[in-house]
């Protein structure tokens, strides 16, 4: 499977986001010395789904990361606001269009005690391009010719054409591990039983798919040195169990990604909640390769069922809005400024919950009297379902049956990447850095269609034009372009955007996040740490 993103998280806006959360510039970043008696023996961490592999090639979704974010050196970080700063590389520049350079750290061990080197940095990249690793990061190395170490502290990436988005990728697909190590297991590398071998804040003490993972302080990593000694990850899949838990003191924490259980994630006792906006976005996907989703006017009538108001309201308690594209405007970054932004926005049609036109684009297709079609969701994401349900009964009039089938996480996965008959899709999304192109460039064109993220299928000319020109396009130009983009996907509705959420972090009151939280601290920081004891 060569494709890109699995993370399913959930929106808001990047002011907001910056006023909101600070999640710090690095693997050793602290918003202040560690609190009196800063140490913590364990602390329990719950997720709702174990992680696939401690190799990053072969667990790309956010569940993994997590964990083996912990146990690696990334070359770079993503800070708060979406930013790189340093991780393993210390510095790093971009001579020309097609070159990126990196400079090493020299204080960097592995568990092992052996120095991390440049070959080490090369090959973990390097392996994201050969074929016969199938790694799940390798859309983002379609540009890559070459990675080599130039220098015994220089890693040297050459492209075969500009791609604004390479810069981004030593973030997110930048984990180092040992080559020795990886060359010693070449089948069972990342599995309970090879495990793996990294240079990063915390080393394995065991891990399972199924149960989750234990880890423990590494005395050698080079940053701060962690409070937390050890730190176990446990599976609790159902919801309520997992906030009772968390409530009774036997998880001592997690990240919450289901806004529909905010009303009962709230601060009392032993549990301190916060929730903060994100750059996730909500939306269906339809197959415009196959009947009956090949019609505009069908993909328009389900969109046009879905009430999302009512949902946001009524189901996510407020921590969700109404989203008018599948391009959050938190991702914009610096390419344009905020009244540009808002302009784009304001530019595209509200998104409506209208039954009587939802019959009349019916009546306009070739199945005026509807279908059956059965759509999947995950059993860890149980707030999916009940968007389903909603959805099941406003399609009911129009003759229209749709049937939620609950799959475990792993399957929803593979029957997205597996590109066969897909039907109907709900997606949770969240842009992996800050460019408004990321998602388009994601989840359309043919490529994408054939081995990535393109559940749709759809794409046209002018939307393989409009992608390539966002490589090597100026600002104006680019921001026009994705412009145009969003402009095609509202009229023939391949994706019909949902919601923007929030995500939450729930934390014993005996602990602290050194810093506060972001999106970014679950997947493209070391938070764990971040987490300290609570002063007395």
């Amino acid at each position: 499977m060569n494709q890109r993103s699995r993370r399913l998280l959930l929106v808001a806006t990047l002011s907001t986001l910056l006023a909101a959360t600070a999640c710090g510039s690095g693997p050793a970043a602290s918003s202040g010395p560690a609190p009196a008696g800063g140490e913590v023996a364990t602390v329990t961490w719950a997720i709702d789904s174990g992680p696939r592999s401690l190799d990053p090639a072969h667990a790309y979704d956010g569940k993994s990361a997590l964990v083996y974010q912990q146990i690696y050196d990334s070359l770079l970080y993503l800070d708060a606001a979406g930013r790189l700063v340093p991780g393993l590389a210390a510095s790093w520049t971009q001579p020309d269009p097609l070159t990126y350079v990196y400079r090493l750290r020299t204080d960097a061990k592995f568990w092992d005690g052996t120095p991390v080197t440049a070959q080490d940095a090369a090959f973990s990249l390097r392996r994201h391009t050969d074929k016969g690793v199938a790694s799940e990061f390798a859309t983002y190395f379609g540009a890559v010719r070459s990675v080599t170490a130039t220098a015994a502290d220089t890693v040297t990436v050459k492209l075969s054409r500009p791609d604004p988005y390479f810069r981004y990728v030593p973030a997110l697909a930048g984990q180092v591990m040992q080559q020795a190590y990886a060359a010693a297991h070449p089948g069972d590398l990342g599995t309970p039983q090879g495990r793996t071998m990294g240079s990063g804040p915390y080393r394995v003490e065991s891990f399972s798919p199924a149960t989750g993972a234990v880890l423990v302080r590494n005395p050698s990593w080079w940053g701060a040195r962690p409070a937390v000694a050890r730190l176990e990850f446990k599976v609790v899949s159902d919801p309520e169990t997992l906030r009772l838990a968390v409530q009774s003191g036997s998880v001592d924490g997690t990240f919450l990604s289901d806004p529909s259980q905010s009303r009962r994630w709230r601060d009392g006792g032993t549990l301190k909640v916060q929730w903060v906006p994100s750059p996730q976005t909500v939306y269906l996907s339809f197959d415009v390769t196959s009947p009956p989703f090949d019609d505009v006017h069908v993909r328009r009538a389900v969109s046009l069922s879905v009430d999302r108001g009512g949902l946001t309201a009524a189901l996510f308690g407020g921590k969700a809005r109404v989203s008018r594209s599948i391009t959050p405007p938190e991702s914009w970054g610096e390419l344009a400024s905020a009244a540009q932004v808002r302009a784009v926005y304001d530019g595209l049609p509200e998104p409506r919950y209208d039954p009587a036109e939802a019959r009349a684009e019916l009546a306009r297709s070739r199945h005026p009297r509807g279908f059956q079609v059965t759509v999947p969701y995950p059993a860890s994401m149980k707030w999916l379902g009940d968007v389903l349900q909603s959805l099941q009964q406003n399609l009911k009039p129009l003759g229209i049956t749709l049937t939620p089938q609950q799959v475990p996480f792993q399957e929803y996965l593979a029957k997205l990447y597996g590109h066969r008959q897909l039907g109907l899709q709900l997606i949770p999304y969240t842009p992996e850095y800050p460019d408004p192109s990321g998602i388009p460039a994601l989840v359309l064109g043919e490529e994408q269609a054939r081995s990535g993220f393109n559940t749709s299928g759809f794409t046209t000319p002018e939307i393989e034009r409009l992608l390539s020109r966002q490589r090597s396009a100026d600002p104006d130009e680019r921001v026009e372009g994705v412009k145009r983009i969003m402009s095609i996907l509202a009229e023939q509705q391949p994706y019909a955007p949902l919601f923007y959420t929030d995500i939450g972090l729930a934390l014993n009151r005996r602990l602290v996040f050194d810093g506060a939280y972001t999106i970014w601290c679950n997947f493209s920081q070391q938070w764990a740490p971040l987490i300290k004891p609570a002063a007395r």
